[in-house]
């Protein structure tokens, strides 16, 4: 019985030792302006880690994830790079019922065998930075965001549909999000694949932090601009395959269609945008 107290308390103390390893990791990415929608995590997070629901504690009973994910993603701000060039360590723990990482905060607070509800937060990059382009400066400098908020996951026919709510926490922008996405896997000679498709809301405040531009930001090349809140349409990919025991290669895909509150603003050149990743990643 002490030995088994003992064992406890050194896995408390490796998952509160692994959080601060990873806050401290969070700093090295706070430039970066990836920002992957929820679901697209989770199916990602799934993959890479698949969920032993046998496990003798859904909360301990996880795997330790390091590695590295490097990115290319399209860059609609007028006068900016064509395409933003990212990359980031990846570093968390991730049981059954519980998630801590880079990528954020999961913890499955009710499930069955059909679905399932997350307490969830992430980290929102912010849009862009004021010398991305001549065209930006004098623009007001965005904050990271810190979101929270819920998850539901559900089978749905041959594949899974998602549903996501963010609210931001640290009053950046104020404003909310929610995610509705249907996935279908597909396991191809060892690959294994998830294809995805789904809509983005966005409030006025969360559409106004990207695309927004006010009174005390106008020039005379930029007129003031407030968005309407906006529903953006995506497509998303992941893809995984085991390389050996215990190590991963991953890969994602996506493409997002701008409405016409983003397109609208004079701070945007393009009606969509892209990304591909690729990265590597064990599992210990």
């Amino acid at each position: 019985m002490n030995f088994h107290r003992f064992s406890n308390m050194i896995g408390n103390g490796l998952i509160l030792f692994g959080s601060g390893l990873c806050a401290t990791a969070l700093v090295l990415v706070m430039s970066t302006s990836a920002n992957a929608q929820q679901n697209k995590r989770d199916t990602l997070r799934d993959q890479v880690n698949p969920k032993d629901a046998n496990a003798s504690d859904p909360w301990l009973g996880g795997n330790w994830q390091f590695g590295a994910f490097g990115q290319a993603e399209s860059n609609p701000y007028r006068g900016a790079d064509s395409m933003d060039l990212d990359g980031l360590p990846l570093l968390a723990y991730d049981a059954e019922r519980l998630h801590v990482g880079i990528d954020g905060i999961a913890v499955k607070v009710w499930q069955n065998e059909f679905a399932s509800f997350d307490v969830i937060g992430a980290l929102r990059m912010k849009p862009f930075d004021n010398d991305d382009s001549s065209y930006l400066r004098g623009m007001q400098e965005r904050d990271m965001a810190y979101d929270a908020g819920v998850g539901f996951k559900t089978r749905l026919w041959r594949g899974e549909l998602g549903a996501h709510y963010l609210t931001d926490v640290n009053d950046a922008h104020d404003g909310h999000e929610v995610d509705l996405t249907y996935t279908l896997p597909l396991d191809l000679h060892g690959v294994t694949f998830s294809w995805g498709g789904g809509v983005l809301w966005q409030s006025e405040k969360l559409a106004n932090y990207y695309v927004g531009v006010s009174g005390t930001e106008v020039r005379s090349d930029r007129s003031a601009y407030s968005a309407d809140g906006a529903f953006i349409p995506h497509l998303d990919l992941t893809m995984t395959y085991p390389i050996m025991d215990g190590l991963m290669l991953m890969g994602t895909g996506g493409v997002k269609l701008l409405p016409d509150s983003y397109t609208d603003s004079p701070l945007i050149d393009d009606d969509y945008t892209y990304s591909l990743g690729l990265g590597l990643v064990y599992n210990f």
